[in-house]
């Protein structure tokens, strides 16, 4: 049960992501402080939250969700929440923090982002994840997300001439060899830190095929590997608390 997300701004100039946030819950309370990002992203013109966030020293705490996350959640009186909530592989209703990890609470109106901080189980790093990029590949790996089966391994491949991205990682298939998206952005780099650090454990699978689902939502895939003693997640600065 994801209990922690990072809240990451977008400049849309030269599309740099920076952590600029990290939200918590703690029971039915749920707090924010802002990372050492903030201050890089203000710098680039990002300004705040909101007019009661503006202190960037500050710890806020609501007793209920944080409106800005409130209206990324679809409404749950809607009646394809069902449907849309086996898509995400979430069996309640009621896990805001879990829907908001694996959508991103990405909305149209705004640059910003959301995803998990993992948390450690029985020295596992494990997490679900969505394919990215999915509406951009050809016919023919369009074709071979349709044909994968639960549980087919995935093949955690760098994107070595990616001039956007120097951490770029692609998924692929192994026969046929097919590209089947990539890792998300935000978490690409601490997956290349545990295929260093524990090769043999690391294993991307499928979790589930969408095949109704937005293309965003067509590949939910499942990371798990021992957490190694010398890793951490989101161990740059940018993502460390003011």
């Amino acid at each position: 049960m994801c209990q922690e997300l990072i809240l990451s701004w977008q400049n849309t100039k030269n599309k740099q992501l920076l952590p600029i946030g990290r939200f918590s819950k703690h029971g039915d309370a749920y707090s924010f402080i802002y990372t050492k990002g903030a201050k890089q992203a203000r710098e680039q013109g990002f300004i705040a939250l909101a007019s009661s966030m503006q202190d960037f020293n500050t710890k806020y705490f609501y007793n209920d969700i944080f409106p800005i996350l409130k209206n990324r959640i679809l409404n749950k009186s809607r009646p394809d929440r069902k449907e849309f909530l086996k898509w995400l592989n979430i069996d309640s209703n009621n896990s805001d923090f879990e829907e908001l990890a694996k959508t991103g609470g990405v909305k149209a109106t705004d640059n910003l982002f959301l995803f998990p901080v993992p948390i450690k189980k029985n020295n596992q790093y494990i997490l679900e994840f969505f394919s990215q990029g999915i509406s951009h590949l050809p016919k023919n790996s369009q074709k071979r997300i349709e044909e994968l089966e639960k549980g087919e391994k995935l093949f955690f491949c760098a994107d070595l001439e990616n001039s956007q991205d120097e951490n770029a990682h692609m998924l692929r298939t192994n026969d046929p060899v097919e590209i089947v998206g990539y890792c998300p952005k935000y978490l690409a780099k601490d997956f290349k830190k545990l295929f260093d650090l524990s090769k043999k454990s690391f294993s991307i699978r499928v979790k589930q095929i969408n095949k109704d689902a937005p293309d965003r939502l067509r590949l939910l895939c499942e990371i798990t590997c021992d957490w190694h003693k010398d890793f951490s997640p989101f161990s740059e600065d940018e993502f460390a608390l003011n």
